[in-house]
């Protein structure tokens, strides 16, 4: 009876797997996320600025003796942006702090690499969630203000040296969205608890700005700001609106330096604490 050798066979797949192999994920965590009706309540009154900042143009627009003491024009929309960025970051503390610290507390995370998935993919998927938070509170409002104040006021907005208002409005959510959602993921990932990890969270967050306020107020450290991750995001909307904010008085590139930083950090700790193979090449 001859004898055959026996060694390991890669799996080859009967198709080829979806390149979108994380949509699942976030496309699951969003819907449980939204059947709470707390959240949805919170995601719709984060939208209550939108209201304030189009009645601000409309009267602007009809009584221009009262421009003189409302904001218009390109400040205007970094005041609502720099505004809007907390809501992410409150709303990312309670819908996003549990994504992948109950996965470690249960063990999920063995179910979910268990599957043909990568580490990339199991990331990718807890990402969508807080950046689909985030970019619900930041780019849609945002947009919409744009579209609202060309419908109002045309002859102020609908021009040519504005053109990049949209662009900039673009680029600031996706900036703040995307640091806000990988810090919230990265914090996460060091607990086993979604409370200790939202507490650990608004504690980081709050701490760095407590820090930066005592330095700049107490002792006149303008660079003081870099400390806070609030105030580098808000250095973005002063930077591309020319909003006037005279608590911060550094160069824009020192912000943005220190927002890639984090970011960077963020992907570190995710990578150490998100351990896995990759179960299919």
């Amino acid at each position: 009876m001859p004898i055959y050798e026996q060694g390991y066979r890669r799996y080859v797949a009967r198709a080829a797997l979806h390149t979108t192999r994380f949509w699942p994920i976030t496309r699951e965590a969003l819907r449980l996320l939204l059947q709470k009706r707390l959240f949805t309540l919170f995601l719709l009154g984060s939208l209550s600025p939108l209201a304030v900042k189009v009645i601000q143009i409309y009267l602007a627009r009809q009584y221009p003796q009262m421009a003189a003491i409302l904001s218009a024009g390109p400040p205007l929309f970094g005041d609502f942006m720099n505004s809007q960025v907390l809501f992410a970051i409150l709303l990312s503390i309670f819908g996003a702090s549990g994504l992948i610290a109950n996965d470690l507390r249960t063990g999920a995370i063995l179910v979910y690499l268990s599957r043909p998935l990568t580490r990339r993919d199991y990331v990718l998927g807890k990402l969508g969630v807080p950046m689909a938070i985030c970019l619900a509170v930041t780019l849609l409002p945002g947009v919409l203000l744009y579209v609202a104040a060309i419908g109002l006021a045309p002859d102020s907005y609908l021009r040519w040296d504005l053109a990049w208002l949209l662009p900039a409005i673009v680029a600031h959510a996706l900036c703040a969205s995307l640091v806000v959602s990988l810090l919230t993921l990265a914090v996460s990932a060091l607990s086993r608890s979604a409370r200790v990890a939202g507490i650990a969270m608004a504690g980081l967050l709050l701490g760095l700005e407590t820090m930066r306020g005592l330095l700049q107020f107490a002792f006149g450290r303008r660079e003081a700001v870099l400390l806070s991750l609030w105030a580098d995001l808000k250095a973005l909307g002063v930077a591309l609106f020319g909003v006037v904010e005279y608590q911060i008085e550094v160069y824009w590139a020192w912000p943005l330096a220190v927002l890639v930083a984090v970011s960077a950090a963020c992907l570190l700790v995710l990578r150490a604490r998100v351990r896995a193979v990759e179960i299919v090449t």
